[in-house]
């Protein structure tokens, strides 16, 4: 499955997309402890001090929203999925 990362979150994985390979059935939440096994320092940028996916931080699967899919974070992933995580980015 392909991961991307984009903004502050590029340095701290060290490459735009990584490679994951998931066991079937896994869920979004599954993706992203697996992403934290294999980079650590990505916690205090996904995760608030409750342990809850930070509101600032925005996981697309196909281009949707994890927010707006059925199950949210407990979504199952297919293998040919692309997964997109974003920090929140302020500009004006």
């Amino acid at each position: 499955m392909k991961v991307s990362f984009y903004a502050t979150l590029r340095p701290v994985v060290g490459a735009k997309h990584v490679e994951l390979a998931l066991p079937e059935g896994a869920t979004v939440a599954d993706l992203l402890d697996a992403l934290l096994e294999g980079y650590p320092d990505l916690r205090p940028h996904l995760f608030g001090k409750d342990g809850r996916l930070s509101r600032h931080v925005h996981v697309f699967v196909n281009g949707r929203g994890a927010v707006y899919l059925p199950k949210r974070l407990d979504t199952a992933l297919a293998p040919r999925d692309v997964v997109d995580i974003f920090p929140a980015v302020a500009g004006g």
